[in-house]
């Protein structure tokens, strides 16, 4: 019995389905347990209803609206310019560390990169400048 289980097939079947199932088991477990456990007692919702509702900052509204609504984007254009140009300057360091041999096709990369980024960089600009969204209406 002890044989079959060091054979290489009986490892690779193990390794691919059997360990990740059992895995995939105790998260499982693991997430209905701590579900268990944070769960709210049903008497403490019924007597405060809006203590589990999702509001803004934490405040419930003054209106008896719903506590969802439309939020501002006010960083939004600072988030692109962000996530454009940090890239960048990643695969500028990344061609500082690359030999001499590669500098010519790492330019034209760049290059590439550049004018491929720069229309996202400028709406990203015109939203960030665009003071108007950053208010609710």
């Amino acid at each position: 019995m002890l044989e079959t289980l060091y054979q290489p097939l009986i490892k690779e079947l193990s390794s691919l389905f059997v360990i990740p199932l059992i895995i995939l088991l105790l998260l499982i477990g693991t997430v209905l347990f701590i579900r268990l456990i944070v769960t709210p007692k049903l008497d403490v919702i019924e007597v405060e209803k809006l203590r589990y509702e999702r509001y803004e900052a934490g405040n419930p509204p003054r209106r008896r609206d719903s506590p969802r609504k439309r939020l501002p984007m006010q960083y939004l254009g600072y988030l692109i310019i962000f996530l454009a140009i940090e890239p960048a300057v990643v695969l500028f360091a990344l061609s500082l560390a690359a030999p001499k041999s590669l500098s010519g096709a790492l330019g034209k990369l760049y290059l590439i990169f550049i004018a491929v980024y720069t229309p996202l960089l400028y709406y990203a600009i015109r939203e960030a400048k665009n003071v108007k969204k950053w208010f609710l209406s």
